[in-house]
């Protein structure tokens, strides 16, 4: 390939000073740089690819692309971009193919729901007839393959090869989540959405962006590259993230006047209802999940899905099949315990509120929550979760999640700083598993225990590294231990 095809000749700033030539791939990472590939001088975090160019170019690339020229001569030649992250996005799709032009794409952005969006999104597209892939933080679903993931959004070095993969395999669609990291990255830099959907944004990743107003506008930013926009207009930051958008704005709404308005909503233990209304057309929308939150959920996956060119009456069919993903408000031992248990990944203040307020709903008799904080992530959010979980749950069982280089009693004594007006309806159990045993002993008949935080994972990670464990088989065992 040549390098004016991974890198168009407008992007390029020195132009002039280039000759095309041959590449034989693109790379970020010294470590695994092949001779005769692009290397591009990543800015980071922590560190900047730039500081990497040298031995890059001992090693052999034939071009090292960056944003600004070096001091000191190199043995390669520079290409120097505006944008180095979006220009390594874009050849990590050139280099394949653009596999990416040939698959009409939906992303899901927002704090909490879009691991459910697009799972139900690409239900609502199978069911239709469809290929569908799917990247979310659960893992890569390309049509033929599944592969666990690295990251919720994955970085383009890794999502070209996933895209070429999927279109080999059929696919005609992609749903996806799409996370304000890889917004800030570039990491779909070279994709052009045909559905971009926002969910809500609370307190979260501030670790990263420091500021909400940050946060805000990165997720704001996504919209740019969609050809349409569906936005919870229930949100406070609605308007902002709609200010975005460079296509068409669609709001949704349970609260106020919209283009689609969620109308005569009804909620009981076996499922939910409601319509879904837009200029006096009305579909009746009936779910067998939990969680009111999956009201808005399911809403913007249908329009999202109308929009791009599936009928409604397909879209509600679908919907009413759809039975949940694991980790999000799933009901586990269902029928061996008298009371119920409900694992969520709620790990963030607002979506703890929200699946609180949900298992409320059905609680006849004590509410249970059983959660943690994760270690070298966002301070600020552990008083808040520690005030949510007293106030809205009748027991908090607070303990450890993923504590990382963290001791987990400090951060635990991060979150009981947040417990006010000298609530006493807590414990501290710092072993997850003997907290999630310590609810299960205490529970009776109507009570619910929530445990959030986990929700699809199978591990822990700690100062020893990561090691096995799952919420599923701390509850089962118990259930063997135990008669009811």
């Amino acid at each position: 390939m040549k390098l004016f095809e991974l890198i168009p000749e407008k992007d390029i700033l020195n132009k002039n000073e280039l000759n095309d030539m041959e590449i034989c791939g693109v790379c970020c990472d010294t470590r695994v740089l092949r001779a005769g590939e692009a290397f591009f001088a990543m800015p980071g975090v922590k560190n900047d690819g730039a500081e990497y160019a040298f031995e890059a170019a001992k090693k052999g690339a034939s071009v090292i692309v960056a944003e600004k020229p070096f001091s000191c001569g190199l043995s390669a030649p520079t290409v120097l971009v505006g944008d180095v992250r979006a220009a390594f996005a874009r050849a990590c799709f050139a280099a394949v193919g653009n596999p990416q032009e040939k698959i009409k794409i939906i992303g899901v952005t927002g704090t909490n729901g879009k691991t459910t969006v697009t799972n139900v999104l690409r239900k609502i597209i199978t069911d239709a007839g469809k290929k569908c892939a799917m990247f979310t933080t659960v893992g890569y679903d390309v049509c033929g393959a599944f592969y666990p993931s690295s990251h919720t959004t994955p970085p383009p070095e890794k999502l070209a090869p996933l895209f070429a993969e999927a279109l080999a395999n059929g696919a005609e669609y992609a749903v996806m989540e799409v996370s304000s990291h890889a917004v800030a990255q570039s990491r779909v830099g070279a994709l052009r959405f045909e559905v971009g959907i926002f969910t809500n944004i609370t307190r979260d990743h501030l670790d990263y962006h420091k500021t909400m107003e940050e946060y805000t506008r990165v997720k704001a930013s996504f919209f740019e590259l969609c050809r349409h926009a569906v936005i919870n207009l229930d949100d406070e930051k609605a308007h902002e993230i709609a200010a975005g958008a460079k296509g068409s704005v669609h709001f949704v709404s349970a609260k106020k006047d919209a283009e689609y308005k969620i109308e005569n909503v009804n909620i009981s233990p076996s499922g939910m209802s409601y319509e879904l209304c837009r200029e006096g057309e009305k579909t009746p929308i009936s779910l067998s999940v939990a969680g009111d939150f999956n009201i808005y959920n399911t809403a913007e996956a249908a329009i999202a899905a109308g929009l791009a060119g599936f009928d409604m009456a397909g879209i509600a069919e679908s919907l009413a099949g759809f039975t949940g993903v694991a980790g999000r408000m799933e009901t586990v031992a269902k029928n061996s315990l008298p009371f119920t248990v409900i694992i969520d990944y709620a790990h963030t203040p607002d979506a703890l509120i929200k699946a609180l307020e949900a298992c409320r709903k059905i609680t006849l008799g004590k509410l249970f929550c059983v959660f943690g904080c994760g270690g070298n992530r966002d301070r600020g959010k552990r008083f808040e979760m520690g005030d949510i979980a007293t106030r809205l749950a009748d027991i908090a069982v607070i303990t450890s999640d993923n504590p990382r280089n963290e001791e987990p009693e400090d951060i635990i004594a991060d979150i009981v700083s947040g417990v006010r007006d000298g609530r006493q309806n807590y414990v501290t159990v710092v072993s997850r598993k003997e907290a999630i045993e310590y609810a299960l002993e205490n529970a009776r008949e109507g009570d619910v225990i929530l445990l959030a935080g986990k929700g699809h994972e199978t591990y822990i990670i700690d100062k020893e590294g990561t090691h096995y464990f799952s919420e599923k088989d701390v509850v089962m065992n118990f259930t063997e231990r135990k008669e009811f």
